[in-house]
């Protein structure tokens, strides 16, 4: 008997309580998950209770998810469950220590699966907190995917109204510190010259571009405001800064000259 034969258990039971999905769906989706599991977690004899655990683990369900998210086969409701789903099972840090757990757990196309929301038009403000936050840590996330799927996602947070203006430009100012230098001009450009930028974003990536630390300290400052760095790290040469805290590009200052007020 092969997974889609078997009647109930724990995997489908998951996908019904969890995404909420019908039954059928509910064992497609278990089929799947058997496949993709045994394959690429190095799982093929656990049991059922033992898979449905280990989809628990935000990378790995993170990992499934974004396999099916553009599978024809699945509900366009199921596949945007799963990519909720995937954001539901991270958690948030309470303060800047709790914070560093967060870079072990976040699936390694975190963005992939935030560009399927945003173009399903349902990505919230507690996933665009969940993508910054997760990004901080681990900035590699954002060259795991495309610049089409990172662009999508930066182009979102930057005009998410529900989020801090600190917050949009902490998180603009680390996606262009991380992408290649000639990808950071183009969309450093086209956020000064896009309408839908606000007007505090645009400044502060101007006075980041312009800063000679580039940026570093201005970010700092925006990650001490959202929690994400201890409130007595004032000395820009501490380890904690320099580990964590960016600097975006040096052309970048040349692009912002134009921006420059008198």
């Amino acid at each position: 008997m092969d997974g889609t034969d078997r009647a109930g258990g724990p995997l489908e039971e998951m996908f019904r309580t969890e995404l909420r999905c019908p039954e059928a769906e509910a064992r497609r989706l278990a089929a799947h998950a058997r496949e993709f599991v045994a394959r690429h977690v190095d799982a093929a004899d656990d049991a059922d209770e033992d898979l449905a655990f280990r989809l628990r683990d935000p990378r790995v369900f993170g990992a499934f998810a974004d396999r099916r998210l553009h599978d024809s086969s699945v509900a366009h409701a199921t596949r945007v469950a799963l990519a909720e789903h995937a954001f539901d099972l991270l958690a948030l840090p309470r303060t800047e220590t709790d914070a560093f757990a967060v870079e072990a757990r976040a699936p390694r196309r975190l963005l992939a699966i935030a560009a399927f929301l945003v173009e399903a038009d349902a990505f919230t403000v507690l996933q665009a907190l969940h993508v910054v936050y997760s990004v901080f840590l681990d900035r590699g996330l954002l060259t795991s995917v495309d610049r089409r799927v990172r662009s999508a996602v930066l182009t979102h947070v930057v005009q998410e109204s529900g989020a801090s203006a600190g917050l949009r430009s902490f998180y603009a100012g680390l996606h262009l510190a991380a992408v290649p230098e000639r990808e950071a001009r183009e969309e450093f450009e086209a956020l000064l010259g896009s309408a839908d930028t606000p007007a505090s974003v645009k400044q502060d990536l101007v006075a980041m571009a312009v800063a000679d630390d580039g940026g570093t300290s201005r970010l700092r400052d925006l990650a001490q405001q959202e929690g994400l760095l201890s409130p007595d790290l004032d000395e820009i040469d501490a380890p904690a800064i320099l580990a964590n805290v960016p600097r975006l590009p040096g052309s970048l200052a040349e692009a912002a000259q134009p921006w420059v007020g008198p």
